[in-house]
Formats: structure tokens, C-alpha cells, sequence
């Protein structure tokens, strides 16, 4: 299987964006049940979202990343503006609560796909 096939991109984006779509009305509406964390990531969590503004900051995030990627515009700057946040939930699934790890994995997977196939967008950054 070629990586560089249009159509592996194009599912990438597809099924990245969507998960990020639902992951957006999933936190609105509640749809999933609340995990069950360690005490640690608990506490790291209650943290967080007791600033007011993250849970809408991380869904803003979520939104914009996943409707660029599933039209297909600004799909770079999309998986620029998640990077952030998914070396968070990595991390956070490394150090504070490995369950779960194996989402945080394919997640980041497919990201780091999506960041290498934008790579000749990005690579003018970093020349002098």
C-alpha cells in the first residue's frame, strides 16, 4: 500500500476529522459515558477544566481541525493547530493513566501521518 496514495490521504483526513467532529458533540451533549480515570489524571482533568475556558478551547480546536480536514481546506493549518493537543493526550495517557492509551496511539498515529504528508508545507519553516 502506497502511503502517498490520494485515497489513503483522503480516508486519513475523513475518518480524523469526523472522529473530531464527534468528540465535539460528544462533549456538548454528553453522548459518551465519563471515563474512569486514575486519581492522578482526575485530578489533572478537574484542573483543567476548572479554568472555564479549556473544554471550549479544546472543542474550538477540535471543530476547526475537523471541518478543515474532512473539506479539505486548510488541512495544514488544521494539523498544525491539533498538534499541541494531541502531544497532551499522549502524554497524558503515558504518565497519568495508560488506559485508554491504545485511542491515544491511533490518534496520534494518524495525526503524525496527516503532519508528514503536509511536511513540503511546512518545510519553509525551518530553512534559512
Amino acid at each position: 500500500m502506497n502511503l502517498r496514495n490520494k485515497g489513503v490521504f483522503r480516508t486519513v483526513q475523513i475518518v480524523l476529522g469526523l472522529y473530531l467532529l464527534f468528540m465535539v458533540v460528544s462533549g456538548f451533549f454528553q453522548l459518551l459515558p465519563p471515563p474512569e480515570f486514575s486519581p492522578e489524571a482526575n485530578a489533572f482533568l478537574t484542573a483543567l477544566f476548572a479554568t472555564g475556558y479549556m473544554f471550549y478551547f479544546m472543542s474550538l480546536i477540535f471543530l476547526i481541525s475537523g471541518l478543515s480536514f474532512i473539506f479539505n481546506k486548510w488541512s495544514a493549518f488544521g494539523a498544525v493547530l491539533l498538534a499541541p493537543i494531541t502531544a497532551n493526550i499522549v502524554l497524558f495517557h503515558v504518565f497519568l493513566d495508560f488506559t485508554g492509551w491504545w485511542m491515544a496511539l491511533i490518534f496520534a498515529v494518524l495525526h503524525i501521518y496527516l503532519l508528514a504528508m503536509h511536511w513540503p508545507r511546512y518545510k519553509p519553516m525551518f530553512s534559512r
